[in-house]
């Protein structure tokens, strides 16, 4: 059950922001009447770092709620204070036909101290962690594109006078990093955006994909499986209950860019799976993937009938969709590959695969489409 934003009651507290780490957790949260004293002696508390973007935390215990803490990492950051603002208004807005079934609770926010804590299911996994054993749930991929149905049927309004600013269209312009980007980039990092720059398709098609950007829906803006989190029904051992977290990047966008990064995840998986010891020779080895394609076309097509469904949209335009957002796919692969090659000292064949992966993606969509996720695109949308 979700509760109501505790904003004001939250407003005074003498940890600050700047220096809360997990051994601030505890206290913070029983200060403020969120933990039981019976919680912290006796009912197995367990706090767990999940940070990644921002500072995330994890808390369980005995008998409580599972709370989400998340805390904005940089001074001045925005990004929980916008994520608040968006769950807020999707919560008390009804969201539209089903929604609300999708997002994760509200707790409280804190604003003085940039602190949003939500309530998330125990044993609750995102789909990195589900899909790690090579095995991909048809029902939660029906679920996620449930949730992006229903999404999608929101006006790009229903993000106006939002905190903060986000660009959705980052992506489409990964081959044109500014100065001050560059600059953080690791030599690896700069090395793949040569790559990138080098490729004349792949910078022109990024390019006409900027250039036909339509804001026509409210988007997620950040599909990927570490957003997407799993948790067990009610009175059942099947996972088969998902929340999409992470609303700080949703805005006003193309629905096929949330459509896209969730086939690039797939995409991303399969590829890293192949041992690939030589990025000229990157299909010698595919038939030798840890995650063949195959296993996840099932789920792929769960999720896309899933997503047609319930879309209020003829076929016509959910072809468009379909090949948009194939096209939508590259960007992610490439985007995930500059994220790697930040934390690289040299490129790995794996992330060198990536680029040629997206050329093709970019250049043929029609045939990734079909030959890579076994969903094939009206001829009429061509």
């Amino acid at each position: 059950m979700r509760a109501s934003l505790l904003t004001p009651g939250l407003s005074g507290a003498k940890f600050s922001a700047a220096v809360l780490d997990l051994a601030d957790i505890e206290p913070y949260l029983s200060e403020r009447g969120l933990l039981s004293a019976r919680a912290v002696v006796d009912g197995g508390l367990r706090i767990s770092d999940l940070s990644r973007l921002n500072r995330v935390f994890l808390v369980t215990a005995e008998g409580e709620p599972c709370l989400v803490v998340k805390l904005t990492d940089e001074p001045g950051g925005d990004g929980v204070a916008r994520e608040t603002a968006v769950l807020e208004r999707l919560w008390s807005s009804g969201a539209g036909d089903g929604l609300t079934r999708f997002l994760p609770p509200v707790v409280a926010y804190d604003k003085a101290e940039g602190v949003l804590i939500l309530e998330t299911a125990p044993d609750t996994r995102d789909l990195t962690h589900h899909h790690s054993r090579g095995r991909f749930s048809r029902a939660l991929a029906g679920q996620v594109g449930h949730a992006l149905a229903c999404l999608h049927e929101l006006s790009p309004a229903a993000v106006g006078g939002l905190p903060g600013r986000v660009d959705p269209t980052a992506s489409l312009r990964i081959h044109q990093p500014d100065l001050e980007s560059l600059h953080e980039m690791s030599s690896a990092a700069v090395n793949f955006t040569e790559i990138l720059q080098s490729s004349d398709e792949i910078c022109a098609s990024l390019d006409a994909l900027l250039a036909s950007w339509t804001p026509g829906s409210m988007i997620h803006g950040d599909v990927r499986w570490d957003n997407c989190l799993a948790f067990r029904e009610a009175d059942s051992d099947r996972w088969t209950g998902l929340r999409l977290c992470d609303w700080e990047h949703s805005a006003a966008g193309d629905p096929a860019l949330d459509i896209g990064a969730f086939f690039g995840e797939y995409l991303r998986a399969w590829v890293q799976s192949i041992p690939i010891v030589d990025a000229r020779e990157p299909g010698r080895l595919l038939a030798h993937a840890g995650l063949p394609l195959g296993r996840m076309r099932p789920a792929l097509r769960t999720f896309w009938d899933t997503y047609a469904r319930h879309r209020r949209c003829g076929a016509a335009e959910l072809s468009s969709t379909l090949r948009r957002a194939t096209l939508f796919a590259a960007p992610r692969l490439l985007t995930a590959a500059l994220e790697e090659a930040q934390m690289l000292a040299e490129l790995r064949a794996s992330v060198l695969y990536l680029v040629p992966l997206s050329r093709n993606i970019l250049v043929r969509p029609d045939d990734a489409s079909a030959h890579l996720l076994g969903l094939r695109v009206s001829q009429d949308a061509a």
